[in-house]
């Protein structure tokens, strides 16, 4: 019986002590809960946008090639030295100037002996012709002289051909290229001087159309940008070609406008139109995020009664269909107006309660 009272009151001791600690220990647990329950759910800060309501022309960006139409490479026709370089490198050159002179004054001096040998012959033929009508003179003389005077006319000629050749003139007022020759340097034939560009501000632009992407016509108008993609302005269709080039199946098209800061040969891009004028939504691009499963926004929403802060990130799924000045033109489950995520968008979740911040302005 003394056993098992023992036993009774060991076990008694045992079962207050094992309910104090389990009291203890959920006051703990339960304080833990009360104090994280006190801190705020995540949120995250960012500024907001507005949706707009715009109009995107589906277009794409083509590789062109500035040309002026008043470009000539001065090369040297005949082989010969230096003897003029009127000019200076970077000179405006009047239309009708000679630009390059090579040494000629061995063919000027062929050229009057032959000069000096036809007036002889046209002085002798013009006697005999008198003496002709007397019969002092037969007729294989005259035809003798009048084919000796046909000769060496002929050989003039040659000889004025070559030395046309020998002096080179603008055919146009235009600005004179950089050259390296100087006077008295021996030109090869064939090799260049260097260029001459017309003052003109109109360029045209040669581009190639890939075979189905459009359609281009006389007078259709396509937007030209530099390589930097900034604006240059608005070019006219002037010539399209009707053959497709069989190793590239594209075609020629070339426009033309007034951009004199275009030089000749630089690359520039040209926007051609491929499809109709779409109404779609406009926001800036920094707004579109990216995951798996393509492109998305997050709208600006109230959040419910009681929420620690007023707004919530609503996830969209949205369609990007190009874009212009940082903005991107989508489609999707979104209202002109809507309030978007934009500086911090990047942070945000689905759901996740928002801290509405105001952009810090440029001055």
């Amino acid at each position: 019986m003394t056993k098992t009272r023992s036993w009774l009151m060991t076990g008694t001791v045992c079962a207050l002590i094992t309910a104090a600690l389990a009291g203890i220990k959920f006051v703990q647990i339960s304080q833990a809960m009360a104090f994280m329950e006190s801190f705020p759910p995540p949120s995250e800060a960012v500024t907001v946008a507005e949706a707009q309501a715009d109009t995107w022309e589906p277009t794409r960006l083509l590789s062109g090639t500035v040309r002026s139409p008043e470009h000539l490479v001065i090369s040297a026709e005949m082989a010969g030295r230096v003897v003029e370089l009127p000019f200076l490198s970077g000179a405006v050159v009047p239309k009708g100037a000679a630009i390059l002179v090579l040494f000629d004054d061995d063919l000027q001096a062929q050229r009057e002996a032959l000069l000096a040998d036809l007036n002889l012959v046209e002085t002798q033929f013009q006697r005999n012709r008198t003496l002709e009508a007397d019969s002092l003179v037969s007729a294989d003389q005259l035809d003798t002289l009048k084919a000796r005077s046909l000769s060496l006319q002929a050989q003039i000629a040659v000889l004025d051909a070559r030395l046309s050749r020998m002096t080179v003139r603008a055919p146009f007022t235009g600005t004179l290229g950089i050259y390296p020759q100087r006077l008295g340097d021996l030109m090869r034939f064939g090799e260049v001087l260097t260029t001459l560009t017309g003052i003109s501000p109109s360029r045209w632009i040669d581009f190639k159309v890939p075979q189905g992407l459009t359609e281009l016509h006389t007078g259709d108008a396509v937007q030209v940008r530099d390589i930097s993609g900034n604006a240059i302005g608005t070019a006219r269709v002037i010539a399209v070609s009707d053959a497709y080039a069989e190793g590239t199946r594209t075609y020629d098209v070339r426009v033309e406008m007034n951009a004199p800061e275009l030089r000749h040969g630089a690359l520039v891009q040209v926007a051609v139109r491929t499809g109709p004028t779409e109404n779609l939504m406009s926001v800036p691009a920094r707004s579109v995020r990216w995951d798996p499963q393509g492109a998305h926004m997050f709208v600006i929403t109230e959040s419910e009664a009681g929420a620690h802060l007023p707004h919530r990130a609503s996830l969209r799924r949205v369609e990007v269909r190009g874009e212009r000045n940082n903005r991107l033109y989508i489609r999707g489950e979104l209202n002109a107006g809507d309030r978007i995520a934009d500086q911090g968008a990047f942070k945000l979740k689905d759901e996740i309660l928002v801290n509405i911040q105001v952009a810090a302005s440029r001055g």
